[in-house]
C-alpha cells in the first residue's frame, strides 16, 4: 500500500512536470509558426519575401466609396499651351452646297486645336566654324569655341543619359540600344561612365546644400536598406523631408554609419524612424515612430495569437489617423484618444501575462512577441502619439521608404554595384534628381545647370 501510494505521488509530480514542459514546447511551437507566418503585410519583411504564400491582404480597410475618380475631384488631362511651336492655318475649300465659292468669304472665327508630338528629327547636329587669325608678329589666334573635341555630344544628351541611368536605372546596353534606336548615334560605356562621373563631381556644392537643409529642417524621415557593392553588403541610409532627399551608402548600418553622413548628429528636430535602436542613440532630437510598421506588427499579433488588444489598438491609431487627416484634432479629440489607448492597454494586460520561452538549453529567456508588442505601446506612447501633438510629425514613415523603394528597385534590375565609386555616383545624383523633382523643377534643365558646374541648388541657395 506504501508503495502504490509512493507511486501515485511520483506519477502526479512527473505530470506536472511534463505539463509544464508540454506548455513551454506549444508556446515555442506556436512562437516558430508564427515566423513561419510572417510577411510584408504584417511584419517589417519586404514584399520581395513572400514567396509560397497565399495571396497578401494588405492593412487598408475597405472604404465606402467606389473604385476609380470621385465625384467632384478635378482630375488631369491634357491642355493646350498659348505659344506653341508651329502654327499650321486649316483653310476652308471648295464650294458650299449653292455653288459659291468658300474662298470668298472671310473668316467669321478660328478654333484651336494642338497636337503634341516628337520631331521628326530627335537630334540636332550644330557645326562651329572657329576662326583662326594670325597677327603680324605671325602669332595664331583662335577663336573661343564651347565644344573642344572635334566631336563631341553636347550637354542635354548627356544630362537624357545621365537621367535614365541614374534615376529610371537603365542599364548600360539597354540604353546603348535605346541611343541607337531613337537618336541614330553610338555611346559607349566609357562615355556614359565618365558623364555620370563628371556630373557626380559638380554636384558636391549641392550635396552640402541639401545635407544642410535637412539639418536645419523640424522633421526628419530616416531609413536604411542593404544593398552589394564591390562584392560586400553595404547599407544605402536615406534622410528626406517632403522638398528634400539626401542618399548616402556605408559599410554599415547603424551609428557608425549615421555619424559619418552627418546629418543626425546635428539635427535638432523631430526624427521619423522605425524604431531602429540606433536612432534612438541620437538624444539631440525627438523621436517618433512609424505607426504603419506598428499597424503590421498588430497584424500580426492578432493573427498569430489572438489578442484582441492588438485590434482594439489598431482601431484606435486608424481612428487619429483619420481625424488627423480630416483636421479633426483639438484638445478634446486628442484627450479622446490618449484615454482609448490606455484603456486598450488596461484591458491588454489581462492577456498578456509573462510566458517565459527558453530559446535552447542556456541564456535568457525571451518574452513572447506579444507581449514585446504590448511593452512598446506601453513604454514608448510618447513616440507612437507624437503624430496628435505635434501638426507636423507624419503618423509614419512612408516618405522614406518610398524614396528608399527605388534602391531595391535598382538592385532588382543590376543586383550590385561592380564598384564602390559607382553606388556613390548612384547616391549622389539620385540625392540630387530627386530633391529636383520635389521642388518641380525641370529634371533635364537642372541636370544640364549641374553638367555647366552650377548645379541648381548650390546656386538657388
Amino acid at each position: 500500500m506504501q508503495n502504490k501510494e509512493e507511486y501515485i505521488l511520483i506519477s502526479k509530480f512527473e505530470y506536472e512536470q511534463l505539463h509544464k514542459q508540454i506548455e513551454l514546447l506549444m508556446a515555442r511551437v506556436k512562437e516558430l509558426e508564427g515566423m513561419l507566418h510572417k510577411d510584408s503585410h504584417n511584419s517589417h519583411k519586404p514584399p520581395s519575401s513572400d514567396i509560397f504564400r497565399k495571396p497578401i491582404k494588405n492593412s487598408r480597410i475597405k472604404g465606402k466609396h467606389p473604385q476609380g475618380g470621385q465625384l467632384g475631384s478635378e482630375g488631369t488631362t491634357l491642355m493646350m499651351v498659348s505659344n506653341p511651336d508651329k502654327r499650321i492655318r486649316c483653310k476652308v475649300q471648295g464650294n458650299c452646297t449653292c455653288g459659291a465659292a468658300l474662298e470668298d468669304f472671310p473668316v467669321i472665327r478660328i478654333e484651336q486645336r494642338q497636337e503634341f508630338d516628337l520631331p521628326p528629327k530627335l537630334i540636332d547636329v550644330t557645326e562651329y566654324e572657329v576662326e583662326i587669325k594670325k597677327c603680324v608678329c605671325g602669332k595664331e589666334h583662335k577663336a573661343v569655341c564651347p565644344v573642344q573635341a572635334p566631336v563631341q555630344y553636347g550637354k542635354r544628351i548627356q544630362a537624357l543619359a545621365i537621367g535614365l541611368n541614374q534615376y529610371q536605372m537603365i542599364p548600360y546596353e539597354r540604353l546603348q540600344e535605346f541611343f541607337r534606336d531613337y537618336f541614330q548615334v553610338s555611346v559607349s560605356d566609357w562615355w556614359l561612365s565618365k558623364t555620370n562621373e563628371i556630373c557626380y563631381e559638380n554636384l558636391a556644392p549641392s550635396d552640402e546644400v541639401i545635407k544642410q537643409e535637412l539639418i536645419s529642417s523640424t522633421v526628419l524621415n530616416n531609413d536604411e536598406t542593404g544593398l552589394r557593392s564591390n562584392g560586400k553588403r553595404q547599407w544605402v541610409h536615406v534622410a528626406s523631408t517632403p522638398t528634400y532627399t539626401y542618399y548616402n551608402i556605408h559599410p554599415k548600418r547603424g551609428k557608425e554609419a549615421m555619424d559619418a553622413i552627418g546629418i543626425l548628429p546635428r539635427f535638432r528636430g523631430n526624427s521619423v524612424h522605425d524604431r531602429y535602436s540606433s536612432y534612438e542613440k541620437y538624444e539631440n532630437c525627438e523621436h517618433s515612430f512609424c505607426n504603419a510598421h506598428l499597424l503590421r506588427e498588430l497584424k500580426y499579433v492578432y493573427e498569430e495569437f489572438d489578442k484582441k488588444w492588438a485590434s482594439e489598438m489598431t482601431e484606435v491609431l486608424i481612428e487619429a489617423n483619420k481625424l488627423k487627416k480630416q483636421n479633426g484634432l483639438n484638445e478634446i479629440t486628442i484627450q479622446e484618444i490618449e484615454t482609448k489607448y490606455s484603456n486598450v492597454l488596461h484591458t491588454g494586460l489581462t492577456e498578456e501575462p509573462y510566458i517565459p520561452i527558453q530559446n535552447g538549453k542556456r541564456g535568457k529567456k525571451a518574452k513572447p512577441k506579444s507581449r514585446l508588442l504590448f511593452e512598446t505601446f506601453r513604454d514608448r506612447r510618447t513616440q507612437i502619439l507624437k503624430f496628435i501633438h505635434n501638426q507636423d510629425v507624419p503618423f509614419d514613415n512612408n516618405l522614406a521608404e518610398r524614396d528608399l523603394r527605388m534602391i531595391k528597385v535598382k538592385q532588382k534590375i543590376s543586383g550590385c554595384f561592380r564598384t564602390s565609386k559607382g553606388s556613390y555616383v548612384f547616391c549622389r545624383i539620385r540625392s540630387y534628381i530627386s530633391t529636383v523633382k520635389k521642388h518641380n523643377y525641370n529634371v533635364l534643365d537642372a541636370i544640364v545647370l549641374a553638367l555647366n558646374k552650377q548645379p541648381y541648388f548650390a546656386q538657388s541657395t
